[in-house]
């Protein structure tokens, strides 16, 4: 029987076969684990903590905190200095008679979330929120709000502000110091004037909600708004649009709901020359025909006409070239087939 000797080459290689195998184990394992590491942090981040006693256990990785609706009457300043990440913050209807200063030590602090609560002034240390982004402070029934605002008044990022059923009758004189503004909510406010203000001031606004206000007259003043890009004014009771209106030549969406006074065709011919007019919303208006100056709104890409009287598909609305989507949902008529006919003819896209 011939002897095999062992080929000391061969038994080289093979070693150096098993250290690499096991070299490219060991980085697998490794990988793994930060990407586990990774997928842990990322969670972290996404996750909003609804317990103060579970956030205080992580506090450093806590970038969402929502306490709304608990029972919490009282929070020692000291708890707030452990959440140096906090970005998100909810005290909404926890009845705070007042608010914590030590939440102005949350220089990280983006979305602030006070609605819904008792207290009478936002704290003076607030002005240190340095990148506060956006605030609620709706349903503030006790809140002194020109002396709130000027808490926050010079936040150097503070772009959306909400003042929704606040119980406003006019607009107060801080706002209008807050020129950095980018989207104002003011809605269900039994404003008895909003013509005192100077709402120049405010040009960097792009959106501008005044809805459910019951405005019997729409400030011509916010025709001068040019950055103006979204505005809601669903929901009053005024008779037509400002002419001033037609200067809002970046204005893209215009919501003209729940209008039962307004005379349509009259305030859609002071807004028809608008190049930017994309989208327009004449939802619940009582329409049972189309408005000829509808009709002149070449420019329109979308269209909602739901909740109204219509008793057919306006095969008229085929004039608008440039629509996209038309909304009539929730109209008077049922479908016949030749209803179907007429949809299936439009070259757009036709919900009902």
């Amino acid at each position: 029987m011939r002897h095999c000797s062992r080929n000391p080459q061969n038994i080289k290689m093979k070693k150096i076969l098993h250290f690499n195998i096991l070299i490219a184990s060991l980085f697998i394992i490794s990988l793994n684990q930060m990407n586990a590491q990774i997928i842990k942090e990322s969670s972290s981040v996404k996750k909003e903590f609804t317990s103060l006693e579970d956030a205080l256990e992580i506090s450093n990785s806590v970038y969402r905190l929502n306490l709304s609706n608990q029972d919490i009457s009282f929070f020692p300043d000291s708890i707030w200095t452990k959440f140096k990440n906090l970005e998100y913050l909810s005290l909404r209807n926890d009845h705070l008679k007042e608010i914590p200063s030590g939440i102005g030590n949350l220089k990280n602090l983006k979305v602030l979330d006070l609605s819904g609560n008792n207290f009478t002034v936002l704290p003076q240390s607030f002005s240190g929120l340095e990148n506060l982004y956006e605030i609620y402070l709706n349903d503030e029934k006790e809140m002194d709000v020109n002396q709130s605002l000027s808490a926050i008044k010079d936040l150097p990022n503070l772009r959306i502000l909400h003042l929704e059923n606040d119980n406003l009758q006019s607009i107060p004189n801080s706002l209008l110091n807050l020129n950095r503004l980018e989207a104002l909510y003011l809605d269900s406010n039994p404003f008895t004037t909003l013509s005192d203000g100077n709402w120049a001031k405010l040009d960097k606004l792009e959106y501008l909600s005044l809805k459910n206000d019951h405005l019997k007259e729409i400030p011509s003043e916010i025709g001068s708004l040019k950055n103006l890009k979204v505005l809601d004014l669903s929901g009053n009771d005024f008779t037509v649009l400002p002419q001033s209106f037609s200067g809002l030549d970046n204005l893209y969406e215009i919501y003209l709901n729940d209008e039962k006074e307004m005379d349509v065709n009259q305030s859609l011919n002071i807004i028809k020359g608008l190049p930017n007019l994309k989208v327009l919303h004449l939802e619940n208006d009582n329409l049972n025909s189309i408005p000829q100056n509808l009709l002149n709104i070449s420019q329109l890409e979308a269209l909602y006409l739901n909740k109204n009287s219509f008793n057919r598909v306006p095969t008229e609305l085929n004039q608008l070239i440039n629509l996209n989507l038309i909304d009539l949902h929730d109209n008077k008529f049922k479908l016949s087939k030749k209803d179907l006919q007429i949809r299936d003819s439009f070259k757009v896209k036709i919900r009902i």
